[in-house]
């Protein structure tokens, strides 16, 4: 079972949980893949942590999966990687969550295509083009378009170690908390 993650630039009202698959995908039985699906995480997440027993979760198409307890909506979020998963969720935010496994290469001509006219080069070096990438993507997850919208279309600038800030060209901004965790980097945006 994952345990929750807490980050001093997260708020406390959002949840994050991570957890490691254990052997490979074709080694899995039924059981753990049904224990890792994101939607179970979710609920496992809800129950421990929000003391919510019953949670009705709806994936509409080309939309973000939506959540409910009740009558009252909880905004989700989930990534997979091929050894992991994490999940954020939240009564009082909007939230977008996307993970990936620290060292996957990012080639320079996807850096190209994924940076904003706007945004400053700098943050895409020293290592760090994954770590903004799951920053755009969580961003994307958050408004719900994933990436149906190019990462392009977003600006993210760096305000501290762990925190940035997104603008999604429309007036709207949001925040970024993102960190590494287990050979990951775990980026949660919430508005």
């Amino acid at each position: 079972m994952s345990n929750r993650i807490k980050h001093s630039a997260l708020p406390e009202d959002i949840v994050v949980s991570f957890e490691l698959f254990s052997g490979s995908s074709m080694e899995r039985d039924h059981d753990e893949s049904e224990a890792i699906s994101g939607s179970t995480l979710i609920r496992r997440m809800a129950s421990k942590y929000l003391s919510v027993n019953i949670l009705e979760i709806y994936t509409p198409k080309n939309e973000k999966p939506k959540a409910f307890v009740g009558d009252s909506e909880i905004s989700i979020s989930f990534s997979h990687t091929k050894n992991a998963i994490s999940a954020a969720i939240s009564f009082e935010y909007i939230v977008g969550c996307d993970t990936e496994q620290i060292g996957r290469h990012i080639n320079p001509a996807i850096i190209n295509r994924i940076c904003s006219d706007h945004e400053n080069r700098e943050i895409y070096s020293d290592g760090e083009a994954l770590r903004i990438w799951t920053c755009k993507e969580a961003a994307l997850k958050m408004i719900g378009t994933g990436l149906r919208k190019p990462m392009n279309s977003i600006e993210i600038k760096k305000i501290d170690e762990f925190l940035y800030e997104v603008d999604f060209n429309d007036g709207k901004r949001a925040k970024i908390c993102s960190f590494q965790h287990k050979d990951h980097w775990i980026s949660i945006c919430f508005k």
